[in-house]
């Protein structure tokens, strides 16, 4: 026997005919997907807009990761500002540069801008973190296993860096605790299990791309051998695990174990923006069906969410140490 897993998706009639009791917590992972978390901005500016917080626990991969701060800094379309705005500027992602060898996403600078001139509410995000946890995934190089890094931290900055650090785009991952860490990813496309066993058996997953979507580049392997021990060999040994790690986790997402509910809000059909170089009004249509998908899952389950000792409420805006990076225990 397995869990119950229910799709929430713009005109798919299947979330219409659930009617949850009985949650005592629960859990909101979201995937990455580069600019196509403009999706996960729109449904969480539809949480932040009916100001719907139930989560005592949030997990997000990559671009998840960023969404989630927007969302626990209660800043309404923070994340849309963000990724239509500072992740198209020729300062974070520049072509040329990434084809003559240098880096190609700055994340230093994109972190500045989440100090500047979008500056994410830090205040009112540790205020909301007191009765919540909000973790990041990274995936460290050496030990190929995936850390989750909390976000209520004074290094929250290196803590987003080190989940958003794309291979090849980034030449450099990001160095801290004796390992070099990059996109969370590489290791927990989409960290559900990780919810599952901290104790969770509600569980909401965001995704970025339709629930069908695999991976396949077992051509690489050979590849990998010719390289031998090269760091490119080791890289493309990461992403032929991340296939395997994707394919595990679809498993675990279309056939829970039995004591599991996944609610699973997602786009029926692959969305106009890409991981980079998107164009605006690609961006802001997957921003609207990922906010009408928001507002789909709130008219149906989530109008039955209603948990005891539920965190309280964050407070959304329509506009918005030197502790190192430590392992959430």
């Amino acid at each position: 026997m397995t869990g119950k897993h229910i799709s929430y998706a713009v005109q798919n009639i299947e979330g219409l005919s659930f009617d949850t009791t009985d949650i005592s917590k629960i859990a909101l992972v979201t995937e990455g997907g580069g600019q196509r978390g403009i999706f996960t901005a729109g449904v969480l500016d539809a949480f932040l807009e009916a100001e719907f917080n139930p989560f005592s626990l949030m997990v997000g991969t990559s671009a998840g990761s960023l969404n989630l701060a927007s969302y626990i800094c209660g800043q309404y379309k923070h994340a849309y500002k963000v990724i239509t705005q500072a992740t198209t500027d020729h300062h974070f992602f520049d072509v040329y540069r990434f084809i003559f060898g240098r880096e190609g996403l700055d994340l230093d600078w994109l972190m500045k801008q989440t100090q500047t001139s979008f500056e994410l509410d830090w205040h009112q995000g540790r205020e909301n973190m007191r009765s919540r946890t909000v973790l990041a995934s990274a995936s460290g190089v050496t030990s190929h296993q995936a850390s989750y890094f909390n976000l209520n931290s004074d290094n929250w900055s290196l803590a987003l860096k080190a989940s958003c650090a794309v291979p090849v785009l980034n030449k450099q991952p990001i160095f801290s605790q004796n390992e070099f860490w990059v996109d969370g990813g590489l290791c927990a496309p989409i960290p559900v299990q990780e919810a599952y066993e901290r104790g969770y058996r509600h569980i909401v997953v965001v995704r970025t791309v339709p629930i069908d979507t695999s991976f396949d580049h077992c051509w690489m392997t050979n590849i990998r051998r010719a390289l031998g021990n090269s760091k490119a060999a080791g890289m493309i040994e990461m992403l032929l695990e991340h296939e395997d790690n994707y394919r595990k986790t679809q498993e675990f997402l279309s056939n829970p174990p039995d004591d599991v509910t996944i609610f699973e809000i997602h786009p029926q059909k692959p969305l106009k923006s890409k991981m980079i170089g998107s164009d605006f009004a690609s961006l802001d249509m997957d921003y609207r069906l990922g906010y009408q998908s928001g507002k789909y899952f709130l008219n149906t389950v989530g109008r039955h969410i209603n948990i005891k000792d539920a965190p309280y409420k964050t407070d959304y805006k329509h506009d918005a140490t030197n502790v190192d990076l430590m392992k959430y225990a």
